[in-house]
């Protein structure tokens, strides 16, 4: 591949990546786990918080559709608002992090975080290898270095 090959695959990469995770947030919005999870790896892990101090690792596609269903059934609670995007693409790997900012329905906590990820291109498609949600709002969560 020459050079101008690798910079135009990392170009088309990094916006394929963030299609990604404008789709993930659209399942989101719409209560489809099973959307949501197809946006990962079949090996994926997903880690998120779980209360003050606590955090929540799901193995597996499997495993994080199963644990989404009942979590994001609430068609219109949620409007995920994806922006801040940094990426870094090597060949069929890559690093990244966005901001998603979820306001919400009345009656529901307004929502702020930063997700850090490792992504892969499988079968010429990018998906989530594992994805680690950082609160912001309503608490701050504190990110290892």
């Amino acid at each position: 591949m020459t050079d101008l090959e690798k910079r135009l695959d990392a170009l088309e990469s990094r916006e394929a990546i963030k299609e990604l995770r404008s789709r993930y947030a659209l399942c989101a919005m719409r209560g489809d786990a099973v959307g949501v999870a197809g946006t990962f790896t079949e090996d994926c892990v997903f880690d998120g918080p779980a209360g003050p101090g606590k955090r929540t690792v799901i193995h597996g596609r499997a495993g994080l559709e199963k644990f989404l269903a009942p979590q994001i059934g609430k068609v219109g609670a949620v409007l995920p608002l994806i922006h801040n995007h940094i990426t870094v693409v090597d060949g069929d790997s890559g690093t990244g992090s966005c901001v998603m900012e979820t306001p919400m329905a009345p009656g529901f906590v307004h929502l702020v975080c930063q997700y850090i990820e490792k992504l892969k291109r499988v079968n010429g498609q990018w998906l989530f290898a594992e994805r680690k949600m950082y609160l912001f709002l309503p608490t701050h969560e504190p990110q290892p270095d």
